[in-house]
């Protein structure tokens, strides 16, 4: 054996090392080492497009999507996203819906979570699938976390009123609101499986409805169709292909019939249900109004949307069944007058004594006189008695004056001045003793990093200030043709614009930004740029009525409709100009005979 080994020692190290060596290439082959990771389209269906300052083109399968690309999906359209790496199901995918606008908010390298964010329309997720590596779907006034869950978020604004629905499938998600500023206004509320809930937003975004059971007839036949398909892939999805099945085929021919149309003065109707779940009314927050939050995701701001004071229910025909609430608070109250009218309870505590009101949605509670309590200093309330959207408590607020400890003798306190920015206050400490500071302070446009001095031992009067590094805020000018919005964005961090564009004035399609939205280091003005198509002005006479349309150069022009008769009875005998190869304005004639 010995002699074995001696005669074939070389040849066994060779051998060994060449099977490593193939072991590796394998590793590196089959995706040991992902390089390819991120973010991609993997089917597109109709007009679905991909844009950002440097590229425009359609969505064909495999195209890579980075930080800063806008996704837009036209009607009849839709699209699906897959978010693949080595940690991923390639089962686990977002489907885009029609009319849908989606911008890639981060930069997804298959290693973390990342943000996609919906300007306006439907996205189903599916990531029942384990993952490691997600995606957060952010809308102007919330974040919904569909990791581990089936869900579908939806999000549809004019200038008069917003809301985010989301159906919640399979799994449970995790849902942040936002005021317009991106600061967070309640505690991350949790949607169960087989819920629905609605967040509407007027001055502030809040839950009108959350964790109500709902009929999957309320469904469109674009969600069903895609339902079907998941369900096909996930064992013990809740709801099986034959129900899914039956309610698709109990649909019309429009696979969107049952999304509500937005129209300026349109609200949706009242839910006159007996009972409406609400989600637990968040406390009004006391931090100093100099706080600044930033928005996760690097995105730094979000549209100001208003939304209609009036109760509003899901789109459906039939209304979901309420479930008991998880949450102890009241529901909201109507007034006895009118099933219209939405009252919410404010309760007001002073000194522990407390004195209800019943106040209409949106308006003002009665703000009682600033109390007086001897040996106390009133301060301020907890919370505001404006604009009304939900139940809530509003706590006076007192400071109680220090009483010295009697075992020290006056000279045995020092005096502690803290200085935070551009205020000033003093407080006693007793001889070696703490002084009591904060260990968070928030100033706007600033971060704090500390104090300047050690506080854990006062034995003289000392100023200690807190050390405020300022945030590098550059200011985004977004330019539309002759429109511009400005945003601010925290330096190296990403430009989030609140308006993208179609197409312009003159019917040229948007093409994208001219500079990138991503790493802005300076004060920037970013201009929307358009296809340079030449488009003519045709009249169409019908009639002796008139009809104006837009037509691109050399194309065919189309009339708005195609007359038979005239209002004398004439027959309509053709067209006085040629419809065809339209090379400048033109104006196009009726004739009859």
């Amino acid at each position: 054996m010995k002699e074995f080994l001696k005669n074939f020692k070389i040849p066994l190290i060779l051998g060994s090392i060449a099977l490593i060596v193939v072991i590796a290439t394998v590793i590196i082959v089959t995706g040991g080492i992902s390089s390819d990771a991120g973010l991609y389209i993997t089917s597109a269906s109709g007009s679905v497009s991909v844009t950002n300052s440097e590229k425009n083109e359609n969505a064909v399968n495999g195209i890579f999507l980075e930080q800063g690309d806008v996704v837009t999906v036209g009607e009849g359209s839709s699209c699906s996203i897959t978010y693949k790496s080595k940690k991923n199901s390639d089962d686990n995918c977002i489907i885009l819906g029609e009319n849908t606008q989606a911008v890639i908010s981060d930069d997804l390298n298959g290693k973390n979570d990342g943000e996609i964010f919906i300007r306006n329309g439907t996205a189903i997720c599916n990531f029942s699938q384990e993952d490691k590596a997600a995606i957060l779907i952010r809308t102007a006034d919330s974040t919904v976390t569909v990791k581990n869950s089936t869900a579908k978020i939806s999000y549809y604004t004019n200038e008069f009123f917003s809301y985010t629905d989301i159906y919640t499938f399979m799994g449970n998600n995790t849902i942040q609101l936002y005021d317009s500023l991106g600061n967070t206004v309640n505690s991350p509320e949790i949607q169960i499986e087989k819920r629905w809930g609605r967040i509407v937003s007027e001055d502030m975004p809040s839950f009108e409805s959350l964790n109500l059971e709902f009929d999957i007839n309320e469904l469109t036949a674009f969600d069903l169709k895609n339902l079907i398909t998941i369900a096909k892939l996930k064992e013990n999805f809740p709801y099986t292909v034959e129900e899914l099945q039956a309610a698709l085929d109990a649909k019309g021919e429009d696979p969107y019939a049952t999304i509500p149309p937005i129209s300026g003065d349109e609200t949706l109707p009242a839910d006159s249900s007996d009972t409406i779940q609400t989600a637990a009314p968040f406390t009004e927050s006391t931090a100093s109004p100099d706080t600044v939050t930033t928005l996760p995701g690097n995105v730094t701001t979000a549209p100001h949307v208003i939304t209609p004071s009036a109760t509003t229910a899901p789109p459906q025909t039939n209304k979901p069944q309420t479930t008991a609430s998880s949450s102890s608070a009241p529901a909201p109250q109507t007034d006895s007058g009118s099933n219209d009218v939405q009252m919410h309870t404010v309760i007001i505590v002073i000194d522990g004594e407390e004195t209800i009101q019943s106040v209409q949605h949106g308006k003002d509670a009665v703000k009682p006189a600033d109390p007086v309590i001897e040996g106390m200093t009133f301060v301020g309330w907890s919370g505001s008695f404006e604009n009304v959207t939900e139940d809530r408590t509003i706590t006076a607020v007192f400071n109680e004056p220090i009483v010295p400890d009697t075992s020290y003798s006056p000279n045995d306190f020092h005096i502690v001045t803290v200085v935070i920015g551009d205020k000033t206050s003093t407080i006693t400490v007793p001889d070696g003793q703490s002084a009591n500071l904060p260990t968070s302070v928030e100033v706007e446009g600033y971060v704090f990093k500390g104090w300047d001095k050690d506080f854990t031992n006062i034995t003289s009067d000392i100023t200690i200030t807190a050390i405020l590094e300022p945030v590098n805020m550059h200011t985004v000018t977004f330019v539309v043709e002759d429109n511009s919005f400005q945003v601010k964005v925290a330096h190296g961090d990403m430009a989030l614009p609140t308006y993208i564009p179609t197409v312009d004035s003159q019917g040229n399609r948007f093409t994208g930004w001219d500079k990138s939205l991503g790493n802005i280091t300076s004060d920037t003005t970013i201009t929307a740029t358009f296809e340079d198509e030449n488009y003519h002005n045709v009249t169409f006479i019908i009639d002796g009525q008139f009809y104006n349309i837009k037509v691109r150069h050399g194309e065919r022009a189309e009339p708005p409709f195609q007359p038979s008769t005239s209002s004398a009875g004439a027959v309509f005998l053709f067209w006085d100009h040629s419809l065809d190869n339209i090379t400048e304005d033109t104006v196009i004639t009726a004739l009859y005979g």
